[in-house]
């Protein structure tokens, strides 16, 4: 049954359980063909997560989160919003705690990658023009699509995979014993069972030749009923690396001694054309090989690590543990070696020692096989991992210019560490070091010299403390490209606190402080942990269980003896956490012992980090990563070997991949508004301090960003305003926004958020509403949008009772001045009358009534007491601004702010929009006054300009729509306009706690997009 896809992804849980028939669903969904990129992104992440959870049905509670966890990791480290938006909204919907993957190292090694799994190890992989085949170590032979995933098309009886042939929809597949599978074309008749298959190919008219461990060359004649062995006459032996078809009359085969034969081929029998000899310069035996799809060049890999093209000019191209080789399409070469891709263009004939054009791909992993799908992809496999690689996009980091920045190969990380906000680092086996930011973005890396294995790493101001196999280390990645050598000992484990630092040597604690010597506390044994309290307290263990506590007042540690295996997790309010062997995590207090448990944790457990006071981070050997507070544990991520925490923010690692998760919790979701208190410190020149849900905090230095503090409309300045903001919100996303806005969002990933600012009046001059996470847009013209809105509380002891929507139908009243922007200029306030005539025309359908039937013409305060001496309901104003005056009429002094605000407030309207300079001032008083919703203007603006926005907001408000989706779309389309200033210049207030539906609509509202 086909899904109906009227209005953006379907949200199945809306109308049934979470738990919903994921197999119906991913069915109907295919049977709709959606036609959209959010739905065929969606189809896409569904059937790939099914083959990452093992194909197995999904049934049950834990099935259903495991496969929706699978959904969220495949959308993050795929680029799909949209999908990871869903994938969200569904885990919410469940109703439990769950990890939000944040990002994934996957998706940052500098390509657009897609990754699968097929069932088992795999062998061997061919390449098509639309699709990858694989053969596996099972026998399974398994095909890969770009929009399919991995599928099982066939298998193999006797044992793994050791050649394939593919030409379109036919298959051909050999393994031991001569045994063999073929799909989609007849099969031959079976071989005797003698050596291993080890290539094969597929020509134009449907023949197959093959080579098998022995040296035999075979070829099979569609309805000769029989194979023709063309070994050469006195070969005995030596395995065939590859044959391959040169159109219809021709069959090539190449012996791992580096001789080549070519047969021509005919319905009456094949003749050898020349003899088999050594036709390539070798040094060392071939390892693998491979044809081009014409049949024509031969690129082959010898045991050494050179790449050489038969034919080809100058020396061989090294290419260090080369692996494989593969032919695109395109004529580019492909290598793999166990920690990186080379794509190169040949040399051809007479380019002598003219360099290859190198490209590069680096992964998470090792390559093992590769081959290429078409021209625009590349597929890889290790293990049972296949990665698909899109040639023609560029990936999000490169740290060097054409060298993308991911793990590479086989270099295991050893270690996590987190830091504030969301940053992190990872050391690995072989002395790496790289530092993530809190989108998983690789920000700095360095090798230790000399390179050992890192085992710790803490963060230390803005760079991070080290502990290696070679010693200790300081690493600043804003001063220096290379770590900072402090010791040569092995040391397994360091700390820091303030000006202190400690590092381990062997069964020493070196403590060291700036400007002294250090102190040297010993232990029995070999120190594992060492840890720092809040107040300096020292802490350290060594794999025997010796416990060492020293005050940071008093140089004199004491000593105690805890069971073998302990661990130290950091410190709780009564002392030192010890996570015991049998799984308990007891707080010990000195010398009066331990307390009770705080929690138990499974045997086994490690690692294990303090996520808050009640609750720890661990990996459970049979669950994955998990939250555990006693004896509950929440919902589980995938393995972990490495983990750490911090600002409640889990980084994780599992050999070479590295994740980054928040924690989110369904309680008091969906919302759909995000809190935020900004203050200014020295009345904004100093910076400004923003609080954000969930307790984070950030502090902008006014240096760091001055973009924000402009007040004019050129396009330089309203540029690095833009950017600024971008700095600003990546910071803020980072901080904790990213999960407010999921939390805001809940259950339903279509829902808007509005974001609301309670600032001061020193931080109110600043234009927030260009806060926007960094290469991404602005939150206004998002779909669902992320609005901005700024609340002002109300000068009220007692709740004011709600306001009833007018009973009559909205009275619009519009004001405007005399005075003109310059002598014998063009008066900007006449285009009030233009705007009032607009609105006039667009509201008639609303049933609004305008209060006069021109805007009246305010010069004084009795003008103005005059215009607003019956009650409106919205109201605008036009007029010169700034922060504490109102200026008419040259003709007349200007009238003080809190005057003019008292004056319209009095008259009881819902909404009232000031079009003038510098308007934000009036704009909090007018709130303060018992005015709902207020909008001004933060800088200069031209009445003319803005007219647009005043009549599209103005309209859609009467409609019913909310003020801040009304506001939205009113500023989408003034920016469209190209108007100056867009964005930057325009604010909305809103009242605390107000309903941001002002006029509700008096018949069915049309819907608002």
């Amino acid at each position: 049954m086909a899904i109906d896809r009227a209005e953006g992804l379907p949200v199945p849980w809306r109308e049934q359980h979470a738990d919903f028939d994921v197999e119906r669903f991913i069915t109907g969904l295919g049977e709709s063909r959606p036609a959209d990129r959010g739905g065929r992104d969606l189809l896409l992440a569904l059937r790939h997560a099914r083959t990452r959870v093992g194909g197995k049905p999904v049934v049950g509670e834990r099935r259903t989160a495991a496969f929706a966890q699978a959904v969220l990791e495949v959308a993050v480290e795929w680029w799909m919003p949209e999908v990871e938006r869903w994938a969200v909204a569904w885990l919410y919907a469940r109703g439990a705690p769950f990890l939000r993957l944040r990002w994934s190292s996957r998706s940052r090694d500098g390509r657009f990658r897609r990754n699968g799994r097929a069932t088992g190890r795999v062998s061997i992989v061919v390449g098509a023009e639309r699709t990858a085949v694989l053969g596996t170590m099972s026998g399974s032979v398994e095909r890969w699509a770009p929009d399919e995933g991995v599928t099982t098309v066939a298998r193999l009886q006797d044992g793994p995979v050791r050649a394939l042939a593919v030409l379109g929809e036919r298959i051909f597949a050999g393994g031991l014993h001569a045994s063999f599978t073929t799909l989609g074309m007849t099969a031959p008749p079976r071989l005797e069972p003698l050596a291993a298959i080890t290539a094969a190919a597929i020509g134009p008219q449907g023949w197959v030749g093959c080579g098998d461990e022995s040296g035999r060359v075979l070829l099979y004649r569609s309805g000769a009923g029989a194979w023709d062995d063309l070994r050469p006459p006195g070969r005995t032996g030596g395995r065939v690396v590859a044959v391959a078809f040169q159109g219809e009359g021709t069959l090539h085969a190449l012996w791992a001694d580096g001789s080549t034969a070519t047969w021509t081929l005919g319905w009456h029998g094949p003749w050898q054309a020349d003899n088999p000899e050594p036709s390539l310069p070798l040094a060392d035996r071939i390892t693998a090989a491979a044809w081009d799809q014409a049949g024509e060049r031969l690129a082959v890999v010898t045991a050494g690590g050179d790449v050489l093209v038969q034919g080809s000019e100058g020396p061989p191209r090294p290419h260090a543990a080369v692996r494989a080789v593969a032919w695109l399409p395109d004529g580019r070469l492909a290598s793999a070696s166990v920690d990186s891709v080379l794509i190169a263009e040949p040399r051809a004939t007479g380019d002598g020692d003219r360099p290859d054009a190198v490209d590069r791909l680096t992964g998470d992993e090792a390559f093992e096989h590769i081959a290429a799908l078409g021209s625009r992809y590349l597929i890889t496999t290790c293990g049972v991992e296949v990665v698909q690689w899109d040639l023609a996009r560029a990936g999000s980091e490169t740290a060097t210019v054409g060298r993308p920045t991911a793990l590479t190969g086989q270099d295991t990380v050893t270690t996590a560490a987190a830091a504030h906000r969301g940053l992190a680092a990872v050391g690995t086996a072989h002395g790496r070091v790289r530092a993530y930011d809190g989108r998983g973005t690789v920000v700095a890396e360095t090798t230790l010299s000399p390179a050992g294995s890192v085992y710790q790493l803490v963060p230390l101001g803005p760079g991070w403390l080290i502990a290696s196999h070679f010693g200790a280390y300081r690493w600043d990645p804003h001063v220096s490209a290379a770590a900072e050598r402090l010791s040569s000992a092995l040391c397994p484990a360091v700390a820091q606190w303030g000006e202190l630092y400690a590092r381990a040597e062997a069964a020493s604690v070196v403590v060291l402080r700036h400007g002294q010597e250090p102190a040297r506390l010993e232990l029995p044994s070999t120190v594992v942990d060492i840890r720092f309290a809040n107040d300096g307290t020292l802490a350290a263990i060594d794999d025997g269980g010796k416990l060492l506590l020293m005050d940071a007042t008093d140089d004199t540690p004491s000593f105690y003896q805890l069971k073998a295996g302990s661990r130290l997790l950091g410190f709780g309010a009564a002392g030192p956490l010890v996570h015991q062997p049998n799984g308990a995590v007891k707080a010990f207090r000195g010398g009066r012992g331990y307390d009770d448990a705080v929690a138990t944790l499974p045997t086994g457990a490690r690692p294990v980090a303090v996520y808050d006071d009640r609750r720890f981070a661990l990996a459970d050997p049979e669950g994955g990563i998990r939250l555990g507070s006693g004896r509950h544990h929440e919902p589980a991520a995938p393995q972990a070997a490495q983990l750490a925490v911090a600002d409640r923010r889990i980084v994780a690692a599992a050999d070479t991949r590295v994740l980054g998760y928040d924690v989110a919790d369904p309680e008091a979701c969906g919302t759909g508004v995000i809190r935020m208190r900004i203050t200014a410190a020295d009345d904004g020149h100093a910076g400004y301090e923003l609080s954000i849900p969930g307790g984070g905090r950030a502090v902008l230095p006014t240096s760091e960003y001055p973009g924000l503090r402009t007040q004019t409309l050129s396009i330089d300045d309203l540029s690095e305003a833009v950017f600024d903001a971008g700095r600003v919100g990546e910071l803020l996303w980072q901080a904790g926004v990213d999960l407010a806005m999921d939390t805001a969002r809940g259950s339903r990933p279509d829902r808007p958020v509005r974001v609301e600012l309670d600032t001061d009046s020193a931080a109110d001059d600043m234009p927030w509403e260009l806060l926007h996470a960094a290469n991404a847009p602005l939150g206004w013209f998002n779909r669902p949008p992320v609005t901005i809105v700024r609340t002002v509380a109300p000068n009220r002891t007692t709740e004011r009772a709600e306001q009833p929507a007018p009973a009559h139908r909205p009275i619009l009243l519009v004001l405007h001045g005399t005075d003109r922007s310059r002598p014998g200029g063009r008066d900007p306030l006449e285009s009030a009358d233009e705007a009032y005539d607009l609105i006039q025309r667009r509201t008639r359908r609303s049933h609004v009534q305008l209060s006069t039937p021109t805007p009246c013409t305010v010069e004084t305060e009795t003008d103005l007491a005059e215009a607003l001496r019956r009650p409106v309901d919205l109201l605008q104003l036009w007029a010169h601004c700034a922060p504490d005056r109102v200026q008419f009429s040259h003709r007349h002094e200007a009238l003080s702010t809190h005057l003019v605000a008292t004056c319209l407030a009095a008259a009881g309207p819902r909404l009232v929009v000031l079009v003038g300079c510098r308007s934000g001032a009036l704009a909090r008083l007018l709130i303060r006054l018992g005015v709902p919703c207020v909008v001004a203007m933060r800088s200069q603006v031209y009445s003319h300009t803005v007219q647009p926005l005043v009549e599209d907001f103005t309209a859609l408000v009467l409609e019913g729509a909310p003020v801040d989706l009304a506001f939205a779309e009113a500023l989408h389309r003034y920016v469209l306009t190209g108007q100056p200033g867009a964005a930057a210049v325009p604010m909305l207030y809103l009242e605390t706690g107000s309903d941001p539906v002002l006029f509700p609509a008096p018949f069915q509202a049309e819907p608002f997009s």
